[in-house]
């Protein structure tokens, strides 16, 4: 059984700042990159400082200035262990206005041969052991993961509609127009219930494979340090963000391949290759094939190559489904069938990033590619949030990047710090 507690979580000091944590709040550590972070640093309380320290200093300085915080009441504490609502509006990929809620509280850490908590994605290496150096540094979790979780006698959903109603503990809006609040719940009977619920439920990681992967890591450790016998310890749970996947605000963008590196030779022989395999179709714009690929009630891909003008839409002469429900998806058949068995790429490569980029959405990939950094795109589908939990309950783990689950969950909302 999965186990959910509530916490007394730390966060921003609204009594002296205000509840608009906008000028605190930062995006998740993976997607921020160097002009975003020289921006969010601009502030001197930005949760940047604590989330991705300073280079080369193995988070240390972000240890001290984690300390000094909580000295100063920057950061408080709440009294009375409690659940938290993570609420976000945005506008879905139709243009109509979505809201996502989540209960956040403290999961207990499993192995993923229990099948309690399933991955679906996985990890690269590097990713890791930067996590890890900030954990052993703070103790703690500076940001939350994202887990869903089947509510299927909607009595979460019930809790999360009914009690989105009380004042809300702190808000803000980011650039993307995300609007986003965090309301507490600290009724003992509700807690208690909220707990009791989460009692039978199996959990998947939308988001954060990583920073689980290093949660259990780091607890192990503590373990061997501290020995057998021990009990329960703060470091045996992990702060996450927990979404019902029957959420109508559940939206998953796609996450598309751009390759790097590649012997000319091997690019050139694509479309030839491709037809071996796959019934092709061409377009005349990157924009057009990408929209292409969106619409598509078949499992399809496309192949824009910029130096040739060609802009391929490719879909598996094989129809009718698989029996291993992986290869049907399309960041898979691009993975084994095209990266890996026409231009090279081994497993290796794929797990240390070596010559591949995943970027998020079309006007993003296009931006990347007019740079010309890149030899080709590889334009894919998103899988469904069901094809997503098929996949997890047979122990699969889907290629990297295969998910882009939108919108995040934005770092200083809340800590946990052991």
């Amino acid at each position: 059984m999965a186990k959910v507690l509530p916490f007394e979580g730390i966060h921003y000091n609204t009594a002296r700042f205000g509840h608009d944590l906008t000028r605190f709040v930062a995006p998740p550590y993976d997607v921020i990159d160097q002009v975003a972070e020289r921006r969010l640093k601009e502030d001197r309380l930005n949760i940047a400082h604590i989330s991705l320290g300073d280079q080369g200093d193995g988070y240390c300085v972000a240890s001290r200035r984690l300390k000094t915080w909580l000295d100063d009441k920057v950061l408080v504490r709440d009294q009375g262990p409690g659940f938290y609502i993570y609420e976000q509006t945005f506008a879905g990929p139709d243009g109509l206005p979505r809201t996502r809620s989540g209960i956040v509280g403290l999961v207990r850490l499993e192995e993923f041969s229990k099948r309690i908590v399933m991955p679906h994605e996985k990890t690269i290496p590097k990713h890791k052991e930067d996590r890890l150096a900030l954990m052993k540094a703070t103790r703690g979790d500076i940001e939350q993961i994202f887990m869903l979780y089947d509510d299927a006698s909607g009595e979460i959903e019930d809790i999360l509609r009914t009690s989105k109603v009380r004042d809300e503990e702190s808000r803000f809006i980011d650039p993307d127009g995300v609007q986003h609040r965090i309301i507490r719940i600290s009724d003992a009977y509700l807690v208690d219930k909220i707990s009791k619920l989460f009692d039978p439920a199996r959990l998947l990681i939308a988001d954060g494979h990583h920073r689980y992967e290093t949660a259990l890591e780091y607890r192990d450790m503590m373990r061997s340090r501290e020995g057998a016998g021990v009990g329960e310890k703060p470091y045996d749970y992990i702060m996450a963000t927990l979404v019902s996947f029957r959420n109508p605000g559940l939206v998953v963008y796609p996450t598309h391949r751009l390759v790097s590196g590649v012997d000319e030779g091997l690019i050139d022989m694509l479309p030839g290759r491709l037809e071996e395999e796959f019934e092709l179709k061409e377009f005349d714009r990157p924009e057009t094939l990408a929209q292409a690929v969106e619409d598509s009630k078949r499992e399809a891909f496309g192949v824009w190559v910029p130096r040739t003008g060609r802009h391929i839409f490719a879909v598996r002469k094989k129809h009718g489904p698989s029996e291993n429900p992986m290869e049907d998806l399309p960041v898979y058949v691009v993975q084994e069938r095209v990266l890996k068995r026409i231009l090279g790429y081994t497993s290796d490569m794929l797990d240390r990033k070596i010559d591949i980029e995943y970027v998020k959405g079309t006007d993003a990939t296009r931006a990347a590619m007019a740079s010309g950094a890149y030899q080709a795109c590889f334009f894919v589908r998103p899988p469904s949030v069901e094809q997503v939990m098929a996949i997890a309950q047979t122990g699969q783990k889907m290629p990297h990047k295969s998910t882009y689950f939108y919108p995040k969950i934005w770092s200083g909302t809340m800590l946990n710090l052991f």
